[in-house]
């Protein structure tokens, strides 16, 4: 029987426009992994979901960070089902968050985890029946910075690790970040964003800090830049789907902007796309009315996963 549960946020739009944002309508979403709550790492929020479709030869795999702030959410909030038809297998994770819990730390504790995930995927790869050659990832919102976080830096493999997970590549064959700020830097995104000055009240936590003028340090300055997945492109990224609930304009927006309006608006897709398009990495931008076609996401997906056709998801 499948349980049946209730999340504020919503399922991947894998067939029309829809960003995981956590403030959307509830919905009920279908949760039945193969494999529950597989523990990755030392830590209590390391666990993921496997979902396995049955395929004659290793499937592909796309791997679902939750949003929230890196303060909130759960692997849960991802709907799998229309990945799965698909003959695509997923990859639902937790990982740390930066306050709260007994565990938790600053950045780059919930990038480490989860670049983790894409190693402990890899190295369960033929239990699994998963291709280790075929990974994407994808989030909302604080999910979809950890994605591009992982895809666009250097492969973090320790290929001289006394820890056999650390050995595998965290390198992805393509990344669908949705509703994700592509800069941490609150200077950038008052700029180009606009909004409360203050930014978001994730971002303290996430830093470490108690005020944003601690954020002017150099050290801190360097670890803004570490942490804003913009610095990292080049012309290895990945090729990139990304995906925004709001429409295009209106910025610089008013101080008094919703917070999920200014932290997840499409100009901060705008300025990926720039820094992609200038190395010559492909990459799709789609933003709420824009008229693009609601099966691109699908398509590009399945371009880059190149899945075999199957009967059935499970």
């Amino acid at each position: 029987m499948k349980t049946v549960f209730i999340r504020t946020v919503a399922a991947f739009a894998f067939n029309g426009l829809l960003a995981l944002q956590s403030t959307l309508n509830a919905q009920v979403l279908n949760y039945e992994p193969t494999l529950a709550d597989v523990r990755y790492g030392k830590y209590d929020r390391n666990v993921l979901d496997v979902f396995q479709v049955k395929t004659a030869t290793p499937a592909p795999v796309l791997i679902f960070f939750h949003g929230g702030g890196w303060m909130a959410g759960d692997k849960k909030s991802f709907d799998p089902d229309p990945i799965l038809k698909k003959g695509i297998a997923v990859v639902a994770a937790n990982y740390r968050f930066t306050t709260g819990t007994p565990d938790a730390a600053p950045y780059p504790a919930p990038m480490l985890d989860s670049a983790r995930v894409v190693q402990f995927v890899r190295s369960m790869a033929k239990e699994w029946n998963i291709d280790p050659n075929r990974v994407a990832l994808t989030g909302g919102s604080a999910g979809a910075v950890i994605c591009m976080w992982i895809a666009y830096r250097d492969d973090m493999a320790r290929p001289q690790s006394t820890d056999p997970v650390e050995r595998f590549s965290t390198r992805v064959t393509c990344v669908i970040p949705q509703s994700g700020p592509t800069t941490l830097d609150p200077k950038l995104i008052r700029k180009r964003i606009g909004g409360n000055p203050t930014v978001h009240p994730a971002l303290l936590p996430f830093f470490g800090v108690k005020s944003l003028e601690e954020l002017d340090a150099p050290d801190k300055q360097q670890l803004i830049a570490e942490a804003s997945p913009i610095t990292h492109v080049t012309k290895d990224a990945p090729p990139t789907f990304m995906q925004y609930g709001f429409p295009l304009g209106g910025t610089p927006l008013p101080e008094n902007a919703p917070f999920n309006t200014s932290i997840h608006h499409p100009e901060f897709g705008v300025m990926l796309k720039e820094k992609l398009d200038a190395v010559g990495v492909e990459n799709i931008l789609q933003t709420k009315d824009d008229g693009s076609d609601p099966q691109a996401l699908s398509q590009f997906l399945v371009k880059h996963l190149k899945p075999d056709a199957v009967p059935s998801a499970k």
